[in-house]
């Protein structure tokens, strides 16, 4: 779990840690150079729990350096991740484990979501394709996981590699095709089992302009066909999100 001023969050995320039923974890937090309390909560929650390991970083690293220098302190084959401002559901690592313990071939496995508005409130849920043939399919622009919803075999960060801080806001893309590339299977299970903060999906333009140049780049680095006009078309839609014209149809209340 990596966090960045994130005082607020991150103990309704670590509770929904302890809640869990499978108690054989490590939950390592990396605090990215936070400038609040963020580390204060964590240090209350590892002073009571030796489960809980608490690294800081001097300065703001940023998502990827953060992650792996958590997967490399990490102990055990199965690495699961999770967000400072996500919830996991209590069976959530019981039965991504049970599933993974069953399915040996399953590289990275993930688990649909109920979603999240800006007020905090479940609004949907929603489930991304389920089997390695289907997500292997999937258009550039289309994201395979919830990223705080995969639980990782150590083994494929072996074959694929770490997380590449060249592709900001949009790491988890670049090593999810990485790993395709090198023959690493995937799956989704299609039970909700976290709970995911989308913040109605409004980004800051910042953040919006970093994703579209992530893109870009990765369109360009692994050469994908009609990389550049699938990212000026994903632009277009996240800028109109952001601007109020256009609500995404996954938090809209049916």
């Amino acid at each position: 779990m990596a966090a960045y001023n994130e005082e607020h969050e991150i103990g309704r995320a670590i509770e929904s840690i302890l809640a869990q039923t499978f108690i054989d974890w490590e939950l390592i937090v990396i605090d990215d150079g936070s400038t609040d309390a963020t580390a204060d909560v964590v240090r209350r929650y590892a002073e009571k729990d030796r489960r809980i390991n608490l690294v800081c970083n001097v300065t703001n690293m940023e998502l990827s350096a953060s992650l792996n220098k958590g997967i490399g302190l990490a102990q055990a084959d199965l690495i699961a991740r999770a967000d400072a401002d996500d919830i996991n559901l209590p069976e959530r690592l019981s039965k991504q484990y049970e599933y993974m313990q069953a399915h040996i071939e399953i590289d990275v496995l993930g688990t649909a979501a109920y979603l999240l508005d800006e007020t905090g409130q479940r609004v949907n849920s929603y489930s991304h394709p389920l089997t390695h043939a289907e997500l292997k399919k999937l258009p550039f622009i289309k994201i395979q996981f919830f990223h705080p919803s995969v639980m990782i075999r150590r083994k494929f960060f072996d074959a694929a590699g770490l997380y590449d801080p060249h592709y900001p806001n949009a790491e988890d893309k670049e090593i999810w095709l990485r790993g395709l590339s090198v023959g690493c299977c995937y799956a989704n299970l299609p039970e909700p089992l976290i709970e995911y903060s989308t913040s109605g999906y409004v980004k800051s333009w910042r953040s919006i302009l970093k994703h579209a140049f992530s893109l870009l780049r990765i369109a360009k680095d692994l050469k994908i066909e009609h990389g550049y006009s699938l990212t000026l078309l994903l632009f277009a839609y996240t800028a109109a999100i952001k601007l109020k014209i256009y609500k995404p149809k996954s938090l809209r209340i049916h």
